[in-house]
Order: C-alpha cells, then sequence, then structure tokens
C-alpha cells in the first residue's frame, strides 16, 4: 500500500483536533491547511516536503515535531507533536503516526511541562490502543 498512500496512517487524537481548532479560531479552511501538512506524515521520513526532528528528550519514546512554516490562521511557527508507532494494529495494514497535539512555538526549546504533557499524550495512545501489544 505504499506509494500513493504512503506508508502510515496518520491519526489525529480528539485532543490534536480540538487544539487545532482553537489555534483556526472556527475556520474550516485553516483547518484543513493544518490538517493537509499533518497527513503529509504518511510520506515520512524522506517523502514530501517535510521538516520535522525528534523532540531530543522524547526521541527513544518516537515523538517528533512536524514544522510548518506556512502561515495559518494568522499565526506562525506552528508545530504538530506526533508519536510513530512501532507495532501496527491487528485491524491495519500499516502503521500508524500518531498526531498528539499542535501549537504555536514562541520559543526555540520545549519547557519541561511541555515534554511532561507530550510524553503523557503518547502514553495515554500506548495504553489505549496499544496495549497487549509487545513493543508499542
Amino acid at each position: 500500500m505504499a506509494g500513493l498512500f504512503g506508508d502510515y496512517y496518520v491519526t489525529p487524537t480528539a485532543g490534536a483536533c480540538a487544539r487545532a481548532w482553537s489555534l483556526c479560531k472556527g475556520s474550516v479552511r485553516d483547518y484543513q491547511k493544518i490538517r493537509a501538512h499533518a497527513l503529509k506524515l504518511a510520506f515520512w521520513p524522506n517523502g514530501a516536503d517535510l521538516d520535522w526532528c525528534w523532540i531530543k528528550s522524547l526521541e527513544a519514546k518516537r515523538v517528533g515535531e512536524l514544522r510548518i512554516d506556512e502561515i495559518i490562521a494568522q499565526q506562525n511557527n506552528l508545530r504538530v507533536i506526533f508519536f510513530k508507532a512501532n507495532k501496527v494494529l491487528p485491524s491495519d495494514p500499516l502503521p500508524r503516526i500518531w498526531t498528539l497535539t499542535v501549537f504555536q512555538k514562541k520559543r526555540q526549546d520545549f519547557s519541561g511541562k511541555e515534554i511532561a504533557a507530550f510524553r503523557v499524550m503518547r502514553d495515554v495512545v500506548v495504553s489505549r490502543r496499544y496495549a497487549g501489544i509487545p513493543g508499542a
């Protein structure tokens, strides 16, 4: 299934959807722009025009950030935080990349509270979706 549809399913968490909607202040057009950028993760790591990196303190947990350089909803420097699962869910033909949140990054590094929040978001996905699947 690689190629036209990419190598991953990209699945937003409810929190990521709510946060994107809030950033867009109800603009469906802006929301869809953020969504389109996040869906490029289906071709991760080398496909599409992705500007991304692992979050250093969460690299072992496979949590990264996708940088969006387009101004959307009058906001620049948007980041999509994502988690790349290692295991494939039993009903899926492809592994998943989960979008955990999206926000406007205002400083170079992440604060300790942001890192802790990203870790918890990732752990919630693992406990809800990958419980009983070793190595998720």
